[in-house]
């Protein structure tokens, strides 16, 4: 590993996790640092979130970290008359280009997304897929502004999904008008980092250092990567950025997922000889939005990490949104201390002749 720093730990705040009482716990389960996902969260709300995690630090006397998290060039659907619809197999379902902050309130017939040019990439057969791939469009007919589709694979649709055309060039600038706002904002808080999402290249990074440069905020950026490009330009996105970030979700809605684990090798492999720390993130423990106890394949994925050399994982969904955020981070980082000593000794296995190992029993 580039450092010798302990693995952390970074949880996301959201609905099951932004009250005082929960905070206090995934401080105390060993929480390292705190996601502020600015894609959910407007610089008001991203003022108060920052102060109350200081405040509950402060109390407990233990030091974390802050990051927020740019949305850089993230495709999203805009609002909903509700918070789900439920888009069914067969149906016809509009996509509507809209200027970001735009958006309209859609439904389960029509939604807004924050991309004005969204039609000009498109063509009739083209897919079209939402909320990291569970659902799937297909496009009949594209308009000036307006992109008819089929539902090929329905399902609930939460408001504010993400969305992936794969194969298709985003044509956005890697700062949006929301991202400047949101910078404007973090420049007058007690921020730790930045990462920011949906890097193509090294420029997206040049980009960003310079607006915080321009507001006295010279922050670590971490470089989520997560398209297709990113990985074409994985060694420049690498030399630029203070540390990479795999992920795993969305880029399983542009890569095929058989390439993943090899992606993951290679990525931590090039972050480490550059002397950079890595990042895992994308469905580490998704069991446990809903559940108490990892899915046993998660075990396994947790441990090749770890034997990787993996610096830090965030857990998304199982905080912002999960049953018990508190006992993801404390089941994760009972696991990564387990699972560490088991993994230091198959490195001494392999390094060591058979008569000269150390006794466990």
């Amino acid at each position: 590993m580039p450092t010798d720093l302990p693995i952390q730990i970074h949880v996301t705040l959201g609905p099951a996790s932004s009250s005082p009482h929960t905070i206090e716990q995934l401080i105390e389960a060993g929480a390292d640092v705190f996601r502020l996902n600015l894609s959910h969260c407007s610089p008001a709300e991203l003022h108060s979130l920052v102060r109350l995690v200081h405040s509950v630090a402060h109390r407990l006397a233990k030091p974390v970290q802050i990051a927020a998290d740019i949305r850089g060039r993230k495709l999203r659907l805009g609002p909903f008359d509700d918070q789900e619809v439920t888009l069914v197999t067969g149906q016809e379902y509009i996509l509507h280009a809209a200027e970001e902050g735009a958006e309209l309130p859609g439904n389960a017939r029509e939604a807004w997304v924050n991309h004005p040019r969204l039609a000009a990439g498109l063509q009739p057969g083209a897919i079209i897929l939402l909320d990291d791939g569970a659902l799937r469009l297909r496009v009949k007919a594209v308009g000036q502004a307006d992109v008819t589709c089929r539902v090929e694979v329905g399902g609930p649709l939460p408001a504010r999904s993400g969305l992936n055309v794969p194969g298709v060039p985003c044509d956005l600038p890697p700062l949006g008008r929301k991202d400047l706002k949101d910078l404007d904002a973090i420049a007058n808080l007690p921020v730790d980092a930045v990462y920011l999402s949906h890097v193509e290249w090294a420029e997206d990074i040049r980009v960003l250092r310079q607006a915080l440069k321009e507001r006295n905020r010279p922050l670590p950026i971490i470089a989520k990567v997560e398209r297709r490009l990113a990985i074409e330009h994985l060694a420049s996105i690498i030399a630029e950025a203070d540390a990479i970030c795999l992920a795993r979700g969305d880029l399983g809605v542009e890569v095929p997922l058989a390439e993943i684990p090899l992606i993951q090798r290679r990525a931590v492999a090039e972050t480490h000889a550059a002397g950079k720390p890595f990042i895992l993130a994308g469905e580490l423990f998704y069991s446990l939005v809903t559940r108490q106890t990892p899915a046993r394949a998660e075990l396994t994925d947790l441990f090749i990490a770890l034997e990787q050399g993996v610096d830090g994982f965030i857990l998304s969904d199982e905080t912002a949104i999960g049953v018990a955020p508190a006992n993801a981070v404390r089941m994760l980082r009972g696991l990564i201390g387990e699972m560490s000593v088991y993994v230091e000794d198959l490195r001494l296995s392999l390094k060591t002749p058979a008569s000269c190992r150390p006794d466990r029993a």
